[in-house]
């Protein structure tokens, strides 16, 4: 179940960047940096609740 949990975790923080992959080829500044910034939240919030999970 924990290694189940884990890479949920880990791929949810993916979406937000595979958005800035596509606004960076729709040369899309603003919401390539929207979606790089929701990357960087999720990627904090995935870490902060996968090491609360193992406390």
């Amino acid at each position: 179940m924990g290694a189940l949990f884990i890479f949920c975790a880990g791929i949810i923080p993916l979406v937000p960047l595979i958005g800035a992959e596509i606004f960076s080829r729709r040369k899309d500044k603003i919401r390539r940096n929207v979606c790089i910034g929701l990357f960087a939240l999720q990627l904090m919030l995935s870490f902060a609740y996968v090491r609360i999970w193992f406390i």
